[in-house]
This record gives C-alpha cells, structure tokens and sequence, in this order.
C-alpha cells in the first residue's frame, strides 16, 4: 500500500504494521528501563541523639544496604552486557532497554559517605568507631577506573 505525497506527487514509503508496533512498543517502554537514584543523607538532625549503640546499629545497616546495592548493581550491569548484545546482534529495539544511569553507585557512595560521619560521631562522643565487614569489597569497589570526563580530554 502506497500513498502519495501531496507536495511531489511520489508515492511515500510506509512502514509495515508490525514493525510500526513493535517500533512503537520498544520507545514507550524505554522510558521504564532503570530507575531514579535514592541517595541517603550524609547527616541527620539526630544524630546528635545518638549513643554508641545506636551508631553502631546504624552503621551495620548501611553496611548491609551496601551489600545488597552491589548485589543489584552487578545484576544490572549483567543486564545491560546482555541487552546490549542482544540490541546489536539480533534486536536493535533491545538497546532502549538498557540503564546507563546507573543510580547504585550513587546510592553506595551515599552510604559510604553516612558510615564516615557516623564513624566521625563516634570518634567525637567517645565511643568505639564503628568496624567495616566490607573492607575486601571497598577495595573492590575503588579500584574500578574511573570514567574519564570530558573536562580530562587533552588538547
């Protein structure tokens, strides 16, 4: 089925109907793909309140978040090398599925950042500092390069 062009006369090209969905269904869903970033605060207006329990509490729990950040991280990451493949070997619609944002490390440094004031809190209170069980994945963690920005570009 053609139509014509009112300006030139030609017949104009249309997509066939499938393809037109399918094109259509993959742009709509592209707007779900990844999620926003929910990144704690460093400080809180009660943490003047704390004791040492309640510090040492704290901090496990955001250990334990960062645990489980890494964890969705690495999925993610499985995700994208997946979809990515998929997008340029069979399914170009496949790479609108794809989350560059990658709001975990957002998260994970937030988490990281509280642990240091809490550690800060407790070193000012006098308490014990709070130990990381995390250690071996911090060092995993900081010796991933970093993306180089554009402001790193030599001239």
């Amino acid at each position: 089925m053609t139509t014509r062009s009112i300006s030139t006369n030609k017949p104009a090209k249309i997509l066939p109907r499938s393809t037109a969905l399918i094109l259509a269904f993959s742009l709509a869903l592209a707007g779900c793909a990844g999620r926003e970033a929910r990144p704690v605060a460093s400080t809180n207006p009660s943490d003047s309140a704390f004791d040492c329990a309640g510090i040492t509490r704290e901090f496990e729990a955001n250990e334990r978040q960062i645990s489980s950040t890494v964890k969705e991280r690495t999925d993610a990451q499985g995700k994208n090398i997946v979809l990515g493949a998929t997008g340029v070997l069979l399914f170009l619609p496949a790479l609108f599925f794809m989350d560059p944002k990658s709001p975990e490390k957002v998260e994970i440094d937030a988490l990281r950042n509280r642990n240091n004031v809490l550690t800060s809190i407790a070193k000012s209170k006098g308490c014990r500092a709070p130990k990381s069980q995390l250690t071996e994945l911090y060092k995993h963690l900081d010796s991933k390069p970093k993306p180089a920005s554009s402001s790193d570009s030599r001239n």
